[in-house]
C-alpha cells in the first residue's frame, strides 16, 4: 500500500511538473516587476516580453542581448513612476503612435526622479524617451531610431524633455526621428557626446536656460540645432556638418541672449550659423568651412562679439541681412581669421590694416528666399564678381584687427622682391628716357 501511495505521488508530481514550469515561463513582465522586491534586481532572458508595463517602486531591470519588450501599440511600452529605477540592456519597441490621444506615447516615459536609462535600443515608437517633470535623470549610451525621413512630421522625437532639469544626456545615437532631442522649459541639463542624424532638428531647444552642450555631432539633418527663446547657454566643441536643404542651417539662435558658441565646427552646411532677434551673444573660436553662408546675421541681432573664428572656403563668409546691425568683430586688439592675403610687417599675427568684408547677396536674399537654393550656382558667383567690379557691394563686417595665419600672411621676402623690382623698373625706365634724349640731341 505504501509502495502504491509513493507511486501515485511521484506520478502526480511528474504530471504537474510541466504545468508548473509553463506557469513560471508564462509569467507576464508586469507580474515579474510586481514580484520583485523594492530596490531589487530583475534579470530578464533572451526572449520577447509583452510591454505596456508600469514601474512604481525602486528597482533595476537588466536585459540580455536579445531581450525585447514589445508594446501593444496603444500606449507607453514602459512607464516609470518611481524614483531610483534603472533600465539596462533592453530592446524597447511598438508604442502607441496616435497624435490625437491625451498624451503622446513613447518607448520609455519617465515621471519620477533619479532614474537611469542606459544601453537601450528603442524603435517603432512615437517618442523614444519622454521626460515629464523630472530631475536627476541619466540617459546614456542608447540607440533610438525613428521611422525615416519620409515621415518626420508624423512621428515624435528621439528624446523629449519637458519641465525637467539637472539631467545628463550623453553618448546616445539618435536617427530618423522628428527632432533628435527636444527640450522645453527645462534648465540645467548637460547634453554631451551624442550623435544625431537624419532628423528635422538635431536639437530643438525652447524656453530653457543655463544648459550645456558639449562634443555633440549634428550631421545630415534639415537643421543641426535650434536655440529659441532661451538664455545663458554654452555650446562648446560640437560639430554641425552636412545640414543641407531649403533654408537649412548648422545652428540657429533666435530670440535668445547670453549664448556662448565656442570652438565648434561648422562644415558644409547651407548656413553655418544663423542669428535672428538675439542679443549679447559671444561667438568665439569656431571653424566655418565650406558653408554656402558662414554666418547669416539679421539686423534684429545686435551686441554680439565675434572673435577668433576661422572663415575659409565658404561661398560667403558673412551676410548681414535687413540693414546694418551693431556687432563687434574684434575684442582687445584681436579679431578673426579671414583666409585672405594680408600684410603683417611686425609679425605679431595681426593684420596691419583693418579688413572690410563686403558682399552684394544680402539684398538678393532679403527680397527672394528662393535665392538660398542657388547659392552654389556659378551665376551667384558671377553676380558677386560683377557687383564687386562696379563697387555695388556693401560692408558686412569690419574687423579692425584681423588675425593672420602663415598661409594668409604676405611674405616679407615677396614684398622686398616686389619693392626691388619696382625700383629696378623705375631705374631702367628713367635711364632709357635719358638715353633717348641724349641720342636725340646727337641726331
Amino acid at each position: 500500500m505504501k509502495r502504491l501511495s509513493g507511486f501515485l505521488f511521484i506520478s502526480m508530481w511528474i504530471v504537474c511538473l510541466p504545468s508548473f514550469v509553463f506557469a513560471q515561463e508564462s509569467n507576464t513582465l508586469q507580474q515579474l516587476i510586481d514580484e520583485t522586491p523594492e530596490a531589487g534586481i530583475l534579470r530578464l532572458d533572451n526572449i520577447t516580453y509583452d510591454g505596456n508595463v508600469l514601474i512604481d517602486k525602486p528597482m533595476t531591470i537588466i536585459g540580455k542581448e536579445n531581450t525585447i519588450i514589445r508594446g501593444d501599440g496603444t500606449g507607453n511600452v514602459i512607464q516609470i513612476e518611481s524614483d531610483q529605477v534603472v533600465l539596462d540592456g533592453l530592446q524597447v519597441k511598438h508604442s502607441g503612435m496616435s497624435r490625437s490621444s491625451k498624451e503622446e506615447y513613447s518607448g520609455v516615459r519617465v515621471m519620477a526622479n533619479q532614474v537611469t536609462l542606459k544601453n537601450l535600443i528603442i524603435s517603432d515608437s512615437f517618442h523614444g524617451i519622454y521626460l515629464n517633470k523630472t530631475k536627476d535623470i541619466t540617459i546614456e549610451n542608447n540607440h533610438i531610431t525613428g521611422h525615416g525621413a519620409a515621415s518626420l512630421g508624423n512621428q515624435g522625437n528621439g528624446i523629449h524633455i519637458v519641465r525637467s532639469g539637472d539631467n545628463i544626456i550623453e553618448k546616445n545615437t539618435i536617427e530618423q526621428t522628428r527632432d533628435g532631442i527636444f527640450v522645453e522649459y527645462s534648465n540645467n541639463n548637460e547634453i554631451k557626446n551624442n550623435m544625431i542624424s537624419g532628423t528635422r532638428y538635431g536639437l530643438h531647444y525652447m524656453y530653457s536656460n543655463n544648459n550645456y552642450f558639449e562634443a555633440n555631432q549634428f550631421t545630415r539633418n534639415v537643421g543641426g540645432a535650434a536655440i529659441m527663446h532661451s538664455d545663458h547657454i554654452l555650446l562648446e566643441g560640437n560639430s554641425f556638418s552636412y545640414n543641407q536643404g531649403s533654408r537649412s542651417f548648422g545652428l540657429i539662435i533666435q530670440a535668445s541672449r547670453d549664448i556662448e558658441v565656442k570652438h565648434n565646427d561648422f562644415h558644409l552646411n547651407q548656413r553655418g550659423l544663423y542669428l535672428e532677434q538675439s542679443t549679447n551673444n559671444r561667438i568665439e573660436g569656431n571653424d566655418f568651412f565650406r558653408n554656402q553662408i558662414g554666418i547669416e546675421l539679421w539686423t534684429s541681432s545686435t551686441a554680439h562679439v565675434f572673435v577668433k573664428n576661422k572663415f575659409h572656403r565658404n561661398n560667403s563668409d558673412v551676410l548681414t541681412v535687413g540693414g546694418e546691425s551693431i556687432n563687434e568683430w574684434y575684442e582687445n586688439g584681436v579679431g578673426n581669421y579671414w583666409n585672405k592675403p594680408m600684410l603683417d610687417l611686425n609679425q605679431d599675427g595681426i593684420g596691419d590694416a583693418p579688413l572690410e568684408y563686403t558682399s552684394s547677396l544680402n539684398e538678393l536674399i532679403e527680397e527672394n528666399e528662393l535665392a538660398y537654393l542657388f547659392l552654389n550656382s556659378p551665376a551667384i558667383q558671377i553676380y558677386e564678381k560683377a557687383n564687386e567690379l562696379f563697387s555695388n557691394q556693401k560692408v558686412m563686417a569690419i574687423d579692425k584687427y584681423p588675425m593672420v595665419t602663415g598661409k594668409s600672411r604676405i611674405p616679407i621676402g615677396w614684398l622686398i622682391s616686389i619693392f626691388i623690382g619696382v625700383l629696378a623698373v623705375l631705374y631702367f625706365y628713367k635711364r632709357g628716357r635719358c638715353s633717348c634724349r641724349i641720342f636725340g640731341r646727337k641726331a
